[in-house]
């Protein structure tokens, strides 16, 4: 595929955009603030149309699909004009690119909109897919699946560049059987350089698969995005839900016709790709449009529109700088040095529950935390920042605020970890009240097995009695003697 292969041109880039994006299963509308500067979308929302149901057999968009789709659209339309839009990008997919009477839904759709609408090739399409992922998520090397009710998008990522892409035309909508659907698969020279990397699915089927395995497995954390799934676990749910003829357990309603047909699909990936694990993204070709128009954005917008949020209603301007600054010096020593991005993060999160009430904040914390719409963590990665900051705020008494079953999905290290920041944290927001001013009267230094407080003056002064049994937790956290010098 070329490297550029969507463009988007746009005189002005300000004001709200609407993308509609017109899949094979559904026809959604989401309008994001800012150009989509902002991550956040003021609306989404989709109806489930099914403009690409039977279009294998027939190569036609029935009457009943496009009468549907149309209404949606008149629907979306009326909230368009009365959010107030500066731009419409209305985007259709494999069910219009491969119908012969495609026009007879297009033509009427555009007079609705009063815009065209642009209809993805394949590579565009594929392309969106990994784009939209890795905005998102800072992916090095994987597999992309994108996988839709009228087409299959498989991308390679190698060192954060697309290597490899290809679209079929296959999806949970087509009715294939599981060896035609494998052959196919098979057939992709390149797919298994992908061994052993991650896969990372994406679509409504991927997402269903993830809300199954959380109730099949008893999963605690019911988050889709970002949910990382045991290969052969998944495999083995993958086989009970190809057999399932009315209800499973976490399957929306809504996907119970085609789950079996979608499950047969996935687990044909799976089985030809080979992966090391499987994660589930809640990203889609929008994000990859949203990508395509803001090019100079940060990999993860989403987590500065959170600090932002943080810096804004935070007590004290300056508190979580000033912790960063007291901590880097001994932090390799203390934690295991890949959690450096995790402890900063964190410091962005401390005061997240300062204005709650008093006897509920660790809890509120907590909670915030784990359902923050921070897309570029994965679960690991948000459970440990909820675990320091329920340290920061309750101290030993975590077991108030986080399920011991969300915290043993992480390993006993880096529960240790967490430990020693968290209570770290918890001594410096005693010792200082929550005040960068009084955190600069005070250093961190490592002298062998000793942590050691260093005090100016004013310092020396703040350091009462509180603070001194909690700095002296903070060094038992890391299994060091403490000692407090002027």
């Amino acid at each position: 595929m070329s490297k550029t292969v969507l463009k988007l041109n746009f005189d002005n880039k300000r004001g709200n955009i609407a993308i509609i994006d017109i899949g094979s299963n559904s026809v959604r509308l989401m309008i994001y603030p800012n150009f989509g500067k902002n991550p956040f979308p003021l609306f989404n929302k989709r109806v489930n149309c099914k403009l690409g149901e039977k279009l294998f057999q027939t190569g036609k968009l029935s009457i009943r699909s496009i009468a549907k789709a149309l209404k949606a659209l008149q629907r979306f339309s009326i909230i368009i004009t009365n959010i107030g839009v500066s731009h419409i990008i209305p985007i259709a997919t494999a069910a219009v690119r491969n119908s012969k009477n495609s026009k007879e839904f297009v033509l009427p759709a555009e007079k609705i909109l009063s815009t065209k609408i642009r209809i993805l090739s394949k590579d565009e399409e594929a392309e969106l897919a990994a784009l939209g992922l890795m905005s998102n998520m800072p992916i090095k090397n994987g597999l992309v699946v994108d996988l839709g009710g009228g087409s299959l998008e498989l991308i390679l990522i190698k060192k954060g560049k697309i290597k490899n892409s290809v679209s079929i035309d296959i999806g949970h909508l087509t009715p294939i059987s599981e060896k035609e659907s494998y052959n196919i698969i098979k057939k992709i020279k390149w797919i298994k350089k992908s061994k052993d990397l991650p896969l990372y699915g994406t679509g409504g089927s991927f997402r269903s698969l993830g809300s199954a395995y959380i109730k099949y497995y008893d999963y605690p954390l019911f988050l889709i995005h970002g949910l990382t799934l045991n290969v052969e676990k998944a495999i083995i749910l993958l086989d009970k839900m190809s057999d399932v003829k009315k209800i499973f357990p976490g399957i929306p309603e809504n996907r119970m016709s085609t789950i079996s047909n979608a499950s047969n699909i996935m687990q044909n990936v799976i089985l030809n790709a080979e992966p090391k694990k499987i994660i589930i993204s809640g990203t889609s070709i929008r994000d990859g449009i949203i990508s395509k128009l803001n090019p100079g954005r940060s990999l993860n917008p989403d987590k500065q529109s959170i600090i932002k949020y943080m810096i804004e209603n935070q007590r004290f301007s300056g508190m979580q700088n000033q912790i960063k600054k007291l901590f880097l010096p001994v932090l390799d020593q203390l934690i295991d040095p890949s959690l450096k991005k995790l402890f900063k993060l964190s410091c962005q999160l401390l005061d997240i529950a300062w204005d709650e009430n008093t006897d509920l904040k660790g809890i509120i914390a907590v909670n915030k935390i784990l359902s923050l719409p921070l897309r570029n963590l994965l679960h690991h990665e948000r459970i440990w920042i909820a675990l320091v900051i329920s340290f920061r705020y309750v101290g030993l008494k975590m077991e108030k605020t986080i399920s011991n079953k969300i915290v043993n999905l992480l390993s006993i290290d880096k529960k240790k970890d967490a430990f020693t920041i968290g209570m770290g944290l918890r001594f410096c927001y005693i010792f200082s009240a929550g005040n960068p001013k009084n955190l600069e009267t005070m250093k961190f230094i490592l002298e062998g097995e000793t942590l050691v407080c260093k005090l100016n003056e004013s310092g020396k002064l703040l350091f009462d009695y509180n603070s001194e049994r909690r700095f002296k937790a903070f060094a038992n956290s890391c299994n060091l003697k403490h000692k407090v010098v002027n």
